[in-house]
């Protein structure tokens, strides 16, 4: 039993480490990430766009903030700020609105996501790559 507990306690650390640097190692959606936000119902006055999203942390942990801009003739037009939450676990954002329901998925320096309507319609598609 002397012999085995030295080695017991050497692969526990070794376990706690792993775990700690994976926590650590999640995506995390803070930073600025340029892209596309398309129309996904046509014919609708919906337009396709360029975007501009800058995320950052709240005072939670799972809370964030996207202030999402467009770019028109090449300048960036403020669309309002979202209130979202995080979930580090599986790297996704939800921000619910009155009317839908926007959800982001962090897949390394790419940030992905719709825009699905109350009634579940997709209304949009985001495809965006964080900016360096």
């Amino acid at each position: 039993m002397r012999r085995t507990l030295p080695f017991i306690i050497a692969a526990c650390a070794l376990a706690n480490a792993a775990h700690a640097q994976a926590a650590t190692s999640a995506p995390s959606p803070v930073g600025v990430w340029r892209g596309t936000s398309l129309c996904m119902v046509r014919p609708s006055a919906c337009n396709d766009e360029t975007v501009v999203f800058r995320i950052s942390r709240l005072g939670a942990a799972d809370s964030i903030s996207i202030d999402g801009r467009r770019v028109v003739n090449g300048q960036e037009v403020e669309m309002g700020p979202l209130a979202c939450q995080f979930a580090a676990a599986s790297a996704q954002l939800t921000c619910t609105l009155p009317n839908g329901t926007w959800r982001f998925t962090v897949r390394g320096d790419s940030l992905v996501g719709e825009l699905r309507s109350a009634d579940g319609v997709k209304r949009r598609d985001v495809r965006t790559a964080r900016a360096r």
